[in-house]
């Protein structure tokens, strides 16, 4: 082995001499005898792509081995290859079946950003060019020059400067549209709203009321909302005895409810739902999750999802609506959190609450469930809840439009998040 280390390092002195046709002769060499050592094909491979034969060069990767870090290595090695030989077109392909393989690549999102810019794909460019960004930073990565490899911080500055005017250019077309349609005026609430998810805007002045995703600007204030002022509140309420029957039907039956927070049976993670239970839990029987509809769960209770499809649904791209029987089961906590906007409200029609039970609106003060009796609320303002008795508590839980968003901001909305899911996404 050290006589084929020497003629290894010979191979790539020759290289960087610019001697490109002896260390191609050593590479050659060092290949037939070591077939799998990937530095070496994958040098190779470039060597000969460079005195313009690429089928050669991309046959020699194909005969490569073909699984786990060797697959990644001879895609990037293709996609480069392929774009100097001006397939951009080529090169994407392989560049996306390395981000399929590794979402976490964020060399390979940049280089897929620019070969989407180079064809012309400026949408799944910006989505690229997030990717890329999102990636680095959870590495520690392209924070400032100094966490910036030297020669790629030309290259970054520019893709930072190019993501944050793409991401804008996005969102004003939606409002310049929405504009065409309503009117100047219909769009001012938004538009300032746009401009703090960017950070040129205001934030909300409350300091326990911090959106995790979107903040609207003058909304009318404060955690608490009237729940009449949603049209298809009366009727839910009206019902509530025979949406509790449902309900504890279901819970008496055999139905396997979710961990609200997608926790396996053993897991615990005390920082989202805590107390003085064995296993503190937080479960639901979905009607709706993130926008989907549980066709099997509404069937299971035909009356509750009659009342829900007659009402004004909060409908949006993979967010909405979060529609549940909520229940917290004895002595369980779910601790201090916020919610993504204010766009959209939350809605509670509790139907079993022992005693001891509360949510909890942090310096607004709490509210204690009681039965048939509905509650609205901001969930963008710090809240908790707490089931402190030996029983379960069980709410219909739905989030809703904000009763002060108009048709014009909800329409922007919608485009808004499909925008932003199909870039981050």
């Amino acid at each position: 082995m050290p006589n084929v280390d020497r003629e290894l390092s010979r191979a790539f002195d020759h290289l960087n001499r610019g001697e490109s046709l002896q260390a191609e002769l050593l590479l050659r060499k060092r290949l037939s005898s070591h077939p799998h050592v990937m530095d070496v094909r994958l040098t190779l491979a470039e060597i000969i792509a460079q005195r313009d034969d690429v089928t050669q060069a991309l046959r020699l990767l194909a005969e490569a081995p073909q699984r786990g870090a060797a697959r990644t290595q001879i895609l990037l090695c293709s996609a480069r290859i392929k774009w100097q030989a001006g397939d951009i077109g080529g090169a994407r392909i392989d560049l996306e079946a390395v981000v399929a393989l590794d979402d976490e690549h964020h060399h390979a999102w940049l280089m897929l950003d620019e070969a989407c810019q180079a064809l012309g794909d400026q949408r799944a460019a910006l989505r690229a060019r997030f990717k890329a960004f999102a990636a680095a930073k959870r590495k520690g990565r392209w924070l400032n020059r100094e966490t910036t490899e030297p020669e790629l911080v030309e290259t970054v500055l520019r893709a930072t400067d190019a993501l944050r005017r793409g991401r804008k250019d996005a969102l004003f077309s939606i409002l310049a549209d929405l504009q065409g349609s309503f009117g100047s005026e219909a769009t001012t609430r938004l538009e300032r709203g746009v401009r703090a998810y960017l950070g040129e805007g205001p934030r909300p002045a409350d300091m326990h009321q911090r959106p995790k995703f979107f903040y609207m600007p003058d909304l009318p204030q404060g955690p608490y909302h009237d729940p009449f002022l949603q049209s298809w509140a009366r009727s839910l309420t009206r019902a509530w005895h025979a949406i509790r029957e449902e309900a504890q039907h279901l819970l008496r039956g055999e139905v396997e409810l979710e961990d609200f927070l997608g926790l396996k049976p053993h897991e615990v993670v005390r920082e989202l739902v805590s107390g003085e239970a064995k296993r503190p839990a937080w479960d639901a029987f979905f009607f709706y999750r993130r926008g989907k509809r549980f066709d099997h769960n509404h069937a299971l209770a035909p009356l509750t999802s009659e009342l829900l499809e007659a009402a004004d649904l909060c409908r949006l791209p993979n967010q909405a609506p979060e529609i549940l029987f909520s229940v917290l089961r004895a002595q369980s906590h779910i601790m201090p959190h916020h919610g993504t906007t204010n766009m959209r409200l939350v809605f509670h029609l509790p139907l079993i609450v022992p005693s001891a039970c509360a949510l909890n609106l942090v310096n607004h003060g709490e509210h204690p469930w009681r039965e048939g009796e509905p509650v609205m609320f901001d969930d963008t303002y710090l809240h908790e809840a707490w089931n402190r008795s030996d029983e379960d508590r069980v709410v219909l839980l739905m989030d809703c439009w904000n009763p002060y968003v108009t048709q014009a901001e909800r329409e922007g909305f919608r485009r808004i998040v499909d925008v932003l899911d199909a870039i981050e996404h």
